[in-house]
């Protein structure tokens, strides 16, 4: 449960103010766009508008907007002071918009969590909002209460420019309520160093022959868990993250806790035959297998894998480069493939962009998330190539394309995983947790969608 909240945060910063390219990294865009994370913290000249954007830029009647944010200027200020390269494209890109049509940006700063309770307050009181962030804890409630409009009424969102994932993730009863450029595809990050020193091959080496699954996964992982002081426990293990990596398993065999559908109805998929499946395997890796440390969790592995007792673990894009840090050799591959998934489909976060339905401005609110979200992507591009290579940036670009994600934001969805997180750690029989966190999470649906 804490690593769920702890990841959206890291996600977010990888995500929300700087943007995992989307031209591969988020979504389907027809493979225009470019993954990237970390922008928000690199980064460096402020963007201009291309010869190209300044000839087809829309005419507006009216420039005047108003955004929710949960960055103050005061805050980026500070932020950019203690960092130079910081970026944050919603800032950068309020005086080019100014400047372009004239208007005055209205920038309205509330910390981060409370930017649901905000919107909704201000849209039942009828004040003014144009653009408002949209992410896996506001939605449905959103669309379901009104809160937000549909975009397809002032956006082209077949455009390639925009992350298709993004599109389809934030869509409730078949409609677009949210866009965006970003996303962060969850990546298996492997110390190579390890690998070679055991004559182990390496998970870069299984994906390039086609063999990354489940399977290989795990003998890989058992062959690197191992007692290297002999006093007859493990002390090396083949791999560890956040809830053992159940979620990751659970998107790499194929579906997401909750399915939205285009009727506008919510359902479970606790008991289907894919998440069923990648319970078992993630309680098999605790109890049986044992290759994860079972009486650990979150940050120790962090410390582990950069000590060199931990050959696997996982992170948000580009970012384990940096919190993963260390003397070794790291590479990252896609999550294996379950055996009902599709290959380098998986888990990861994102965001997008929504218009409130008391927008008195939505063409310039559609063309103020346009402009920021050129900026959000040349410069996360420009940073990751410089940092990663145009090869690993095409690759993490690529895996973008793929995210499977569903929002969160249903009553009782924590009560429903902490259920199938503690059966899976205490080996109860999977399913007898399944039911118990399917019953959970209807009644969570049918609260939600009455509410």
């Amino acid at each position: 449960m804490v690593k769920n909240m702890k990841s959206f945060a890291m996600m977010l910063a990888a995500v929300v103010m700087l943007v995992t390219v989307m031209a591969g990294c988020s979504g389907n865009n027809g493979g225009n766009n470019k993954t990237n994370e970390g922008a928000a913290n690199s980064g460096g000249n402020k963007p201009e508008a291309t010869e190209e954007t300044k000839e087809e830029a829309p005419k507006l009647e009216n420039g005047n907007i108003t955004i929710l944010y949960h960055t103050s200027k005061e805050q980026y200020d500070e932020n950019k002071a203690a960092n130079p390269a910081a970026f944050d494209a919603v800032w950068e890109t309020v005086a080019q918009f100014e400047q372009a049509y004239g208007g005055k940006v209205n920038v309205i700063a509330v910390p981060w969590g409370d930017q649901k309770s905000t919107l909704i307050s201000m849209v039942n009181a009828g004040d003014q909002v144009d653009v408002a962030q949209a992410n896996d804890q506001n939605f449905p409630v959103y669309p379901l209460k009104k809160i937000v409009q549909p975009l397809d009424q002032y956006m082209d969102l077949s455009d390639p420019f925009w992350n298709s994932s993004v599109t389809k993730a934030f869509s409730f009863g078949g409609k677009p309520y949210a866009a965006g450029v970003g996303a962060a595809p969850i990546v298996i990050y492997y110390n190579k160093t390890l690998f070679d020193n055991n004559g182990v091959k390496t998970p870069g080496e299984l994906y390039k022959e086609g063999n990354w699954t489940w399977d290989t996964f795990r003998s890989t992982a058992l062959e690197l868990t191992q007692d290297t002081d002999g006093d007859g426990k493990s002390d090396q293990y083949g791999f560890g993250w956040w809830d053992a990596g159940y979620a990751l398993m659970v998107a790499s065999n194929g579906v997401t806790n909750l399915s939205y559908n285009e009727d506008g109805s919510i359902t479970t998929n606790y008991e289907s035959d894919n998440m069923k499946e990648a319970m078992q395997f993630t309680q098999d890796a605790l109890l049986k297998d044992k290759y994860i440390d079972k009486d650990k969790e979150g940050d120790y592995f962090n410390a582990e894998f950069k000590n060199g007792k931990l050959a696997m673990t996982a992170e948000y894009g580009f970012g384990g480069f940096t919190v993963f840090k260390s003397d070794y050799e790291l590479d990252f591959v896609p999550v294996p493939t379950g055996p009902k998934g599709t290959k380098d489909v998986g888990p990861g976060g994102m965001s997008g962009w929504s218009i409130p339905t008391v927008s008195k401005n939505p063409q310039g609110a559609a063309v103020f998330i346009k402009m920021m979200s050129e900026n959000e992507l040349k410069v996360a591009t420009e940073n990751n190539v410089k940092q990663f290579g145009q090869e690993k940036v095409d690759q993490m670009n690529e895996l973008g394309t793929k995210i499977l994600f569903a929002p969160i934001g249903v009553e009782k969805y924590w009560d429903a995983n902490t259920a199938a997180l503690t059966g899976i750690k205490d080996g109860t029989p999977v399913g007898t947790f399944a039911a118990t966190a399917k019953a959970m999470l209807e009644e969570g649906i049918k609260i939600t969608l009455t509410q």
